[in-house]
């Protein structure tokens, strides 16, 4: 097999298959424009291609609907610039936006994958899960897909995190990817490292980023530990000398339009740190597996289950360094970004009022209370009897924020004059109305500094894409438009940055 790596988690796969012998190719999360118009950042490394250059492309995989995965403007390009155009192969979590595709991609071919339902596509077979955990996340539909040739195996985790250290599920994974007659598998996992690359932008001292720098190192250790923690099982996927993990992803960043300087300070833990940290783990707990990276824009050969040949794809041009982005401490920048919404224009405050208050109604208090994370009841008795989150209406912190409070004497969040108490949320009403709009993602407020608060339970409420599919059909369908009419997304991106 051959894996194509072209940033973040996009891959292409090439298979000859087993059991045909005709070469099928797999496009997964092509994410290749320079920006991601959900998380408001730029792409690292850049990189120019023309759509033949990847042809043929018998199928392309979206694993769930962020815009670094599911990029309407790459898709209107490879459908509208491929001769022939692939099959899109779409989880059942996505069939929502099937009119979106079939309206802007001219009507394609779909194959939508239900959940532990094997689907033959040319020679493979297609399996399709989702590893869902406790807690609600904004990564609840990503569905891990296992291609299948015959003895070889791929795992595409994408942004989902495999639960192995649940006995009964680690032994399926195991025998997705060990068991009998498997030759040769590869584990593709997306690291991102966010915490250092989010946080460090509000680190005002040298001193802040070191601290941040232990913290986000530590963090990372600690999740390898957990990763590679002893196991007494034999057939364990670990203990496959045939199975070949590897790591990529850490291609968000900020806009390249921006001071280059950014670059420098927003990877303090890196795709090669993460591959030696595994290296060192696996070999201490006697795995017998491999661990390695993905190169951007080169073309890696897996033979029973190791890496044989890294080669260049010459085809491809990339606009950016690895050393572009070294991290440096003691760089003096120090970024000073606006609190204040995305778009400060002004708007129908009673409109806005209205709507927020239908948002926390019907939306997050049901959200609150299905989540039991902690009980509504607990949440309440553990900041006095009361939970207030106020809304800042405008584009200027002054007396025109309200409060809407959640309390044991009412049962629905209740407007009220803005108290001298600290709120334990705070947001812009601009961008909660944006995000109800599609104009806003999670992610999105990257541009901007945030109002310092205790907790982000909405916008976590917000960002859960099973509970808010028709705000992401809206903002799918914004960027579809906007690619349709020759937009690009930088034109998006950056004028949500004060420059």
């Amino acid at each position: 097999m051959q894996i194509t790596a072209l940033g973040h988690s996009c891959v292409l796969l090439d298979f000859q298959s087993e059991e045909t012998g005709e070469n099928t190719r797999i496009l997964a999360d092509p994410w290749l424009s320079d920006h991601a118009t959900g998380d408001a950042m730029g792409r690292f490394p850049r990189l120019r291609f023309r759509a033949s250059d990847l042809a043929p492309i018998h199928g392309v995989y979206l694993s769930h609907a962020h815009s670094d995965h599911l990029d309407p403007y790459t898709l209107v390009r490879l459908w509208s610039e491929l001769e022939s155009p692939p099959v899109l192969l779409i989880p059942v979590s996505l069939s929502f936006l099937l009119p979106i595709f079939r309206e802007y991609l001219d009507n394609p071919d779909v194959r939508i994958l239900e959940p532990h339902t094997p689907t033959p596509f040319r020679g493979l077979e297609l399996l399709g899960f989702y590893d869902v955990g406790a807690e609600a996340t904004n990564e609840d539909d990503v569905m891990v897909l296992v291609v299948a040739n015959g003895s070889e195996r791929v795992l595409i985790e994408a942004d989902a995190r495999l639960t192995l250290e649940l006995p009964e599920f680690r032994e399926f994974i195991s025998q997705l990817m060990c068991g009998p007659g498997i030759e040769s598998a590869v584990y593709l996992t997306t690291e991102n490292e966010l915490t250092g690359t989010l946080e460090i932008r509000n680190c005002a001292t040298v001193e802040a980023r070191q601290n941040l720098v232990e913290y986000a190192v530590n963090e990372m250790l600690e999740a390898v530990e957990q990763l590679y923690m002893p196991v007494d099982a034999p057939a364990d996927l670990w203990h496959s000398d045939r199975l070949l993990r590897l790591v990529h992803g850490q291609g968000l960043t900020a806009p390249h339009e921006l001071d280059p300087h950014w670059q420098h300070i927003l990877f303090p833990v890196t795709i090669d740190d993460r591959v030696r940290a595994e290296q060192a783990s696996a070999a201490r707990n006697g795995w017998s597996h491999r661990v390695d990276s993905l190169t951007v824009g080169c073309v890696h050969t897996v033979v029973d289950g190791q890496l044989q040949t890294t080669a260049p794809l010459s085809e491809l041009e990339l606009l950016d360094r690895e050393e572009d982005r070294t991290f440096d401490l003691r760089t003096p920048f120090f970024p000073e970004q606006t609190c204040g919404p995305l778009r400060s224009d002004e708007r129908d405050e009673e409109r806005q009022r209205s709507r927020i208050l239908a948002l926390l109604n019907e939306r997050f208090l049901p959200y609150l209370h299905g989540s039991r994370v902690p009980p509504v009841l607990h949440l309440l008795a553990s900041y006095g009897g009361t939970y207030r989150i106020r809304v800042h209406y405008g584009h200027t912190v002054d007396q025109r924020a309200r409060d809407c409070v959640l309390g044991f004497t009412a049962r629905d969040f209740v407007e009220v004059s803005r108290g001298e108490e600290p709120p334990h949320e705070a947001y812009w009403a601009n961008d909660l109305e944006d995000f109800l709009d599609g104009r806003c993602d999670e992610f999105s407020t990257f541009s901007r500094r945030q109002f310092p608060s205790m907790e982000m339970r909405l916008w976590v409420c917000l960002a859960t894409p099973l509970l808010n599919s028709d705000l992401v059909l809206r903002r799918v369908r914004l960027h579809f438009e906007r690619a349709n009419a020759g937009l690009t997304p930088g034109s998006y991106v950056i004028e949500l940055y004060d420059r």
